[in-house]
């Protein structure tokens, strides 16, 4: 399966609203996870059977959940 996601924190009132440390934090989750993956400006694609691409996505989701109130995930998956 190939799935494609976006995680982003918010109301972490930052006043420049940048969302970079939450980004690294989760690409670094995905890389470290050794399956094949490619982050773009828009989404991170990752590769593997059905239960390593969730539990990836679970642990890159929680790895920004300490940078804001709220977490936003975008996922769309090719089965």
């Amino acid at each position: 399966m190939i799935v494609a996601f976006s995680v982003s924190p918010s109301g972490d009132g930052r006043q420049d609203g940048s969302v970079s440390g939450a980004v690294a934090a989760a690409v670094k989750v995905v890389r470290e996870s050794g399956l094949p993956n490619r982050t773009s400006s828009m989404f991170t694609e990752l590769e593997g059977t059905w239960d390593e691409v969730f539990d990836v996505v679970k642990r890159a989701t929680e790895a920004v959940l300490p940078f804001g109130s709220r977490v936003s995930l975008v996922l769309k998956a090719d089965i």
